[in-house]
Formats: C-alpha cells, structure tokens, sequence
C-alpha cells in the first residue's frame, strides 16, 4: 500500500496521455516541490545547467517563462546529435534567492564551494528500467557532466536528473559501452558518447506524479501521431483526493507545446560508409 494512503479509503484509478512536452512541464513542477531543492535555492546553493526539461525546472522555480531551446547546448534535433550555436552557455545559478547566469568556467569556480546540502540539477539523454540515467557527450573532453560528476560523486552532492520517459531506453549501461566518439566509425551528426549515472535521483513523469498528487503512477503505452510521437499514457491510482490532484496537474500542462527550434543547429561532419 502506497504511503499516504489510508487503506479503508476506496481507491480509484484514471489514465492520460503525457506529450514529451507535457511531460517536462510536469516533470519541471515536481522537481521545483523536492524539499532539497526549496532548501537550497531558498537558503544554500542551487545550480540548473543547460536542458529543456531543466528549462522547465527554472520556470517553475521562478514563474517567469524561459526560451527553453536558447537554454540548450546540446540537442538532439532533425535527425542529428547536434549542437546549439547560439547558446550562450550561461547556466543558472542562485545562492541563499539570489538568481545569477554564469559561464560554466565561472559556475565551476562556484561550484566547488559547494556542501552537503547544495543542489545539482542537470537532464539526460537515456533513462532505463533500473532507474539509472545517461547523458550523451559530443565534447571531447566529456562536456558538463564529466567537469561535475568528481565533485557531486566525491562529497556526496545533491544531485537530481529529471528525465522523460521518451526516453526510456532498456540499459543505460550497455547503451554506455556502445557508444563513444572514437568508438564510432559513422554517425549522422556528432558522434556521442554516453556517460551513466547510476547514482542520482532520477525524476520521471511517474515521480513526478507521485511527488505533486500522492498517486501511485504506472507508465502503460507509448507513442502516436500528430504530435503524439513519443508520448507517454499512465495510469494513476489513489483516493479520489489524490487522482483528482493528479488530473489537476495534468490539465495544468496538457496543451504545453513543443519546444520549437529557435535558431540554426551545428553539427560535426558526417561521418559515412564510402558511396554514401
């Protein structure tokens, strides 16, 4: 029985289709409610980096709208593992309220003074059954999350990826072992690798769901047409309190549309089999 839940209580049950974009929306709002999260943003340190779904975490922290795509670095976007140019590569960063953009060799230097009950937001590309995420690398040199991953891991940070089930693949770990940008003989795009992470708090639509209504949320199908392509269908069960909160939430973010390309995307050359 689900926490919360008195078990004479009836419980019922509702399903809904979750658009990749309603579901980052979604996702944004939950990991905004986190306790570590009002914590650090209201009284220690809080850093959001580059990312959709980490666009919408930002909105609802500050409930001013965000030019989510002028927030991303790396996209993955026409078919290709690409890059965003115009990106300034600023993140998002606040200490005891204070809200400030920094470069990510600055946030670096900020980054470092961070304790026990700093908090560390950043998206993936891959979530699995296992709860673990991966973020796909185009940089040589391992982009953000290697810069960051030594000290979150080192001093025990706080560190959340809210990651949509669009993008559940069945192994973060052997997705890791296949890729890499050397590994690769051809990619259409810039070749990635795959950093897992394995030990961070994951948070899903059905986390989600769970942490803003009190429901116990069940992922059921997949996909469609007409802009449904990559959505999600759930089931959520709990007391009638419960299941209407978690419709409420829902009808909140149900019509959010795409994030739309703002700009033109780079990519490395091609790389092609001879003839092609």
């Amino acid at each position: 029985m689900k926490e919360g839940i008195n078990q004479n209580e009836e419980r019922v049950s509702g399903s809904f289709v979750l658009t990749p974009a309603a579901g980052k929306k979604l996702i944004g709002m939950a990991v905004a409610e986190l306790p570590e999260v009002k914590h650090a943003f209201e009284k220690g340190r809080l850093a959001i980096a580059n990312g959709t779904t980490t666009g919408c975490v930002v909105e609802a922290l500050t409930g001013k709208p965000l030019q989510k795509f002028d927030y991303c670095v790396g996209v993955i976007a026409e078919g290709l593992f690409a890059e965003n140019p115009a990106s300034d590569h600023t993140l998002m960063m606040w200490e005891k309220g204070k809200g400030v953009r920094l470069p990510f060799s600055e946030f670096l230097t900020e980054f470092r003074k961070f304790e026990r009950d700093d908090v560390f937001i950043k998206g993936a590309n891959a979530v699995d059954p296992y709860g673990y995420a991966g973020g796909l690398q185009t940089n040589p040199n391992g982009g953000s999350w290697a810069e960051a991953i030594g000290i979150i891991t080192a001093r025990g940070l706080h560190c959340i990826v809210p990651v949509g089930l669009e993008k559940m693949i069945p192994s973060v770990i052997e997705a890791s072992k296949k890729l890499g940008q050397l590994r690769l003989a051809y990619s259409l795009g810039s070749p990635p690798g795959l950093i897992p992470l394995t030990s961070f708090k994951v948070v899903t639509e059905v986390q989600a769901l769970e942490k803003l209504s009190g429901v116990q949320a069940t992922a059921v199908a997949g996909g469609g047409i007409g802009g449904c392509e990559g959505a999600r269908a759930f089931v959520v069960e709990g007391t009638e309190e419960q299941v209407k909160k978690a419709f409420q939430f829902v009808k909140q973010v149900h019509d959010e549309p795409p994030v739309q390309l703002g700009g033109k995307i780079e990519t490395k050359p091609h790389r092609l089999p001879v003839g092609l």
